[in-house]
């Protein structure tokens, strides 16, 4: 975001100095020189003239490990913040669908506390919103019960994955 920022600021200022350049060349009867009217942009303009473009995103969970999960809910957190390029004002969508549901477990949460309750915390300040594979749960002798409250079931964790990329989520 900060170097976009930079370039959205500092183009116009650059832009200038070759418009100068160019009228320098052209007055001094350098006629392959083509001058065109342009009128400056002031810094001001040009960055309050961006749209900030929202998105609706959803974590790649692909490796299917803690610490894949520990980095992605990093990750959100800081989208939530503004420290990256990502916008979004919706929920980041996290679909767990693997051996990370484990983690969750309420029999593993003194093994794992500060995961759960970051995933916990982000969810209840609803940065993200955790969804869990019941198909992958009932395959592994897991219940609804045995989980957290805030990890919502879905029936199948690929189907909720290219449902939420139909309606629009891009993965990070």
């Amino acid at each position: 975001m900060r170097s976009l920022l930079a370039v959205l600021l500092l183009f116009p200022l650059a832009a200038a100095a070759e418009i100068k350049n160019a009228a320098q060349l052209q007055a001094s009867g350098n006629s392959d020189v083509i001058v065109a009217n342009v009128e400056p942009v002031s810094e001001e303009q040009t960055a309050a003239e961006q749209p900030v473009t929202m998105q609706k995103l959803q974590a790649d969970v692909a490796i299917h490990s803690t610490e894949e999960l520990r980095s992605l809910l990093e990750k959100a957190e800081k989208i939530a913040n503004g420290e990256t390029q990502y916008n979004t004002e919706d929920p980041i969508a996290v679909v767990l669908h693997g051996e990370e549901i484990k983690a969750f477990l309420r029999s593993n949460y003194r093994d794992n506390k500060s995961l759960v309750d970051l995933a916990a915390r982000l969810d209840a300040f609803n940065v993200i919103d955790v969804k869990v594979c019941q198909r992958w749960m009932g395959a592994n002798g897991i219940t609804a019960g045995d989980l957290p409250p805030f990890l919502e079931p879905v029936p199948w964790g690929a189907g909720e994955r290219k449902r939420l990329q139909q309606a629009g989520y891009g993965y990070f």
